[in-house]
């Protein structure tokens, strides 16, 4: 298990948290996060040593950027449909994705079918007129 946090991930974490505009308490929750998953942690550390994803931890076919992926359709859905302004922060997509596994490796049901099946991806019938 990890024990401390090196000062790196700290700075990083701390950086993520301050560029998506989450408050203090959003840092404090995620070091808690990082602390009690020794597979998350290896992967925000690989990605902070190499702006890549080790894609290490593997949930039922689910990784990191598999997250990532799906949060930015998502979003590019949200703005087709009107919900969210023309600019999305990559800091925030980046810090959710990690959030978003620690929870998928708590209670994986609950994420993997709307991975699956919830897309932004556009198709016929998908946004429907009121």
């Amino acid at each position: 298990m990890i024990n401390e946090l090196d000062q790196r991930a700290l700075d990083f974490a701390r950086a993520l948290c301050k560029y998506s505009n989450k408050e203090e308490d959003f840092f404090g929750e995620f070091i808690n996060r990082l602390k009690s998953s020794e597979a998350l942690y290896r992967e925000f550390v690989y990605y902070i040593e190499h702006q890549d994803f080790l894609c290490a931890m593997n949930i039922q076919g689910i990784t990191i950027p598999d997250i990532l992926v799906w949060q930015v359709d998502k979003f590019k859905s949200g703005i087709d449909e009107g919900r969210f302004e023309l600019k999305y922060n990559p800091d925030a997509m980046l810090f959710a994705a990690f959030n978003t596994m620690y929870d998928v490796e708590r209670d994986p049901d609950k994420y993997l079918e709307n991975f699956r099946t919830v897309t932004g991806s556009d198709y016929e019938g998908k946004i429907k007129d009121h």
